[in-house]
Formats: structure tokens, C-alpha cells, sequence
């Protein structure tokens, strides 16, 4: 009998335990007074948690029984976590599991369950990149308990920051928004780059506020002093950050100042002065506009930040799934060629574009939105050869889609073809035609997928972009 086949049979006995606990020596007692049979031996190997509870007054002893209270355990998320410590194993698709997903990494990380931890963390982080609807069911409450817990589960304090800056729909329109602790929504609503508009998020501090004081009157028309200064208080502390000075003159009018009361007055003043007066001289301090990942960076006229970032992310040996988070800040990209601007000639691109290092070479067709392009780690040189590489790769995305459903990302398979350095302008380009630049076609030769349907293309534009490691 092998050792694999022992070490199956020490886990399928150690598993029958969970099922068949004749033998059991702890009693836990958790909400609702339900309670769990165990073994002490099988809590402590398991779990420093455990170990320290039954060395302490944690745990008390009634005749042979230890007796154990977690008031604030569930017993569905208990019933899970100790059939994890039994069996090693979770099944994470279940309803059960993902109804109760936060409360379980909360349990988790509080019986220092730490491969548990981490595997839940992940998970949520998958679930994250493929859009599933619990992400977006749960993004309000998964927020305020990572907020509460700072540096606990970094990972998932990344994933929160980067879906509020780039989606921060998903926390506005949630029906939970209102729920939102007010750490929580100042937080937000002081990033730099939060991808809202700022009359969005003034309309939005409103109704949580009067969400936050449910005895004010929905008819703000027939609102007494009080009333305002109940409002007022409630959000006073997030009115610094709000950028009422990057609105426009009619979102004013109609939003801010018919609310002027909720303002502090130097406010209400300078944005009076602002709106009629446009050069006066003010007393509040004016916050610049907030930073846009739709900004468009490096000199491009076809991509924005967020595609930069997931390029510079592929670059870095990231896999097929979006990365997380997408703000990658390594590389610079410096603009060399501007297909408009600088002609579409072989001549033009050998000129801007040879000997200098590793470039990328962003394509967008005409009448899409599609982007082609692809990564020369080496350099271009036109050296009529052939340049081996095993880190080039060509990719597909559309603007404004960014998921996994859209995102074709191919990487070299046989690296002694990455890239033709071609001199002429019919084989410039990555593989035996995978793509070719200036020829504009495409079919799947040395690269693992093919990044577009059609053999052949149009483009309205491109752009060659020198790549510097900061």
C-alpha cells in the first residue's frame, strides 16, 4: 500500500468524525442557541484559535465536556466552517455559502483559519472579474466591512477601491447605498479619481442624508429651519470634498442652490460670486477636477488610462483574467508614431520607431470600437530577420467594454517567430501573419488564440507607443 493511499485513508477517518461524532468532548453554543458537537483535539490541530481557547478560561468545563459560546457565529456559517475543519474542503458554489460569503470570511479570519481566509478572499476576487451578480448585490456591504477592518484583507481593500473608482455605479445605484457608514462614504467621496460627476455625487450625499434622519420630509419644498440644520449637520462633514466649483453653471442653479441652506455660508457666497462672476476673487478653497481613468494619458487619442494599465499589467506576465487591481503604474509610455499624424507609411514607422527598445502598437478599426495591437518586448530594427521572444503577445479589446467576454489576450507559442522584423511593409508585424501592422490582416499561425475574426482590416488609426520601466 502506497503512502498516498494511507494519507487518503487518515483524511476519508478524520472526515467521519464530522459525520459520526460519538465521541465528542466540546459542545458549541452559537446564535440562537444552537449547538455543535466536536473533538478538542481534532479545534486545536486545526486551529491556534481553539488552542488557545481550551488552554484558557474560554472554554468551560462541565464534567467531561468543555462547553464553548460564539453568540456571534450563525449556525449556517458554523456548520460550514467546522466542516471545513473536519474535511479540509468548502463548496463554494453552494447557495449556502455564497449567501453567507462575508460572514464567513469574517469567521474565518477570527478562528485564524488562514488558508481558509485566503481562499475566500480569492474567491471574491474571481467573482469580481467575471462580473457575477453576487459582486454587485453585495459591493455595498463588502465595503463597509472592509472599511471597518483595515489592512485585515488587503486584497479585498484593493478590489473595493479600484470597483469604486472605476464602477462607482455599482455603489450609488445599489439599493444598499444608503446603508453605507458615513467613514465609509467620506472615504469615497474624497478619491481623487472617482469616476462620477460631481452633481451625481452631491444628489446622492443628499438622500443619504435624509436617508440617515428618516423623520425628515421626503418634500424638501416644505422643510422648516430645523429641518435643514438636522440635514445640514448630517453632512457637514463630507461638504469640503464635494468639487461644487467643477459643476456647470445649470447644474448649480437647479441643484446646489436652491439647497444653498445645507452650505456653510462663505460657500453659498463664493459660488454665487463663481457663477455670476466667473473671475472674482474667492474665499473657499477651489478643489481641481477629480482624475479620470477615461482620461486620455501619453499622448493617445484612441485608449485611456484603465487600457494602459491592463497593458502594462500583461506585460508584467498577468494571465488571461483582468487584472486586480487594473492601476498599474511601472511603465511610462512614450508616444512615437501617430498613424494621423505621422502617415501610415513603412517609411514613417521605421523612421519613428526603430531602435527603441520595447513599444507597443495600438490599432483602432474602422467603425468599431475594436483595438488591436500587440507588445515588442525587443525592438524594431528592420533587420529583414526574425526576433525570438517568449514575452510578446498581440491582444484584442473594445473601448468601453472591459471584461473577460471582450478581451482577447494571445502570447507567443513558438518564440523563434515572436516577431518579424520585416523591411518591407507586407510582414512588419507579430508571427506568420498573427497580425500584421502595416498590412492590416491577421490569422492564427505562432500565437495561442487569433484576436480577430476577419483575415483582414481597416483601421481608422494607430499609434506606436515606446514602453520605459519607471
Amino acid at each position: 500500500m502506497s503512502c498516498q493511499i494511507l494519507s487518503d485513508t487518515l483524511l476519508r477517518d478524520i472526515r467521519n468524525l464530522y459525520d459520526k461524532a460519538d465521541d465528542y468532548n466540546v459542545k458549541i453554543k452559537v446564535e440562537g442557541e444552537e449547538i455543535f458537537k466536536a473533538h478538542s483535539v481534532i479545534l486545536r490541530a486545526r486551529s491556534n484559535y481553539f488552542r488557545s481557547a481550551f488552554s484558557s478560561n474560554w472554554a468551560k468545563k462541565e464534567g467531561d465536556f468543555y462547553i464553548f459560546e460564539k453568540p456571534n457565529v450563525t449556525p449556517i456559517v458554523f456548520q460550514i466552517i467546522l466542516k471545513y475543519i473536519y474535511t479540509g474542503t468548502i463548496a463554494i458554489d453552494t447557495v449556502n455559502v455564497k449567501n453567507n460569503l462575508i460572514e464567513l470570511l469574517l469567521a474565518a479570519d477570527e478562528m485564524n483559519l488562514y488558508e481558509l481566509t485566503e481562499h475566500l478572499q480569492q474567491h471574491i476576487i474571481d467573482l469580481s472579474r467575471l462580473n457575477d451578480d453576487w459582486i454587485i448585490q453585495n459591493a455595498v456591504k463588502l465595503f463597509n466591512t472592509i472599511s471597518h477592518r483595515k489592512g485585515v484583507f488587503p486584497k479585498l481593500e484593493e478590489l473595493c477601491n479600484n470597483i469604486m473608482i472605476q464602477d462607482p455605479k455599482l455603489f450609488i445605484d445599489s439599493n444598499e447605498f444608503l446603508g453605507l457608514d458615513s467613514e465609509v462614504l467620506l472615504s469615497i467621496i474624497q478619491l481623487d479619481n472617482l469616476e462620477m460627476k460631481e452633481i451625481i455625487i452631491w444628489e446622492n450625499l443628499i438622500k443619504w442624508g435624509i436617508a440617515k434622519n428618516p423623520n425628515l420630509n421626503s418634500d424638501k419644498t416644505t422643510w422648516s429651519i430645523n429641518e435643514y440644520e438636522i440635514l445640514k449637520e448630517a453632512i457637514s462633514p463630507f461638504i469640503q470634498h464635494i468639487r461644487f466649483f467643477q459643476m456647470t453653471s445649470q447644474e448649480y442653479y437647479y441643484k446646489v442652490r436652491p439647497l444653498g441652506k445645507l452650505l456653510p455660508k462663505e460657500i453659498e457666497e463664493d459660488l454665487l460670486s463663481y457663477f455670476i462672476v466667473p473671475d472674482c476673487r474667492l474665499v473657499t478653497t477651489v478643489l481641481p477636477p477629480r482624475k479620470s481613468q477615461n482620461d486620455k494619458i501619453f499622448g493617445s487619442s484612441i485608449i485611456t488610462r484603465k487600457y494602459f494599465n491592463l497593458i502594462s499589467y500583461w506585460i508584467d506576465d498577468g494571465q488571461e483574467v483582468l487584472p486586480n487591481p487594473l492601476n498599474n503604474n511601472r511603465y511610462n509610455f512614450n508616444l512615437l508614431l501617430h498613424g494621423s499624424r505621422d502617415g501610415f507609411e513603412l517609411e514613417n514607422f521605421q523612421y519613428k520607431c526603430n531602435n527603441k527598445g520595447a513599444t507597443i502598437v495600438i490599432m483602432k478599426l474602422k467603425n468599431s470600437n475594436k483595438i488591436l495591437g500587440g507588445y515588442n518586448p525587443i525592438k524594431w530594427s528592420a533587420s529583414a530577420g526574425w526576433i525570438d521572444t517568449d514575452k510578446s503577445f498581440i491582444f484584442s479589446f473594445y473601448l468601453n467594454i472591459l471584461d473577460l467576454s471582450s478581451i482577447i489576450i494571445s502570447r507567443i507559442k513558438n518564440k523563434y517567430y515572436a516577431i518579424s522584423d520585416s523591411n518591407t511593409k507586407r510582414n512588419q508585424g507579430f508571427g506568420h501573419g498573427d497580425l500584421y501592422i502595416l498590412k492590416k490582416s491577421c490569422k492564427l499561425s505562432d500565437y495561442s488564440a487569433r484576436i480577430h475574426d476577419s483575415k483582414n482590416f481597416e483601421i481608422d488609426d494607430y499609434e506606436v507607443f515606446q514602453v520605459i520601466e519607471k
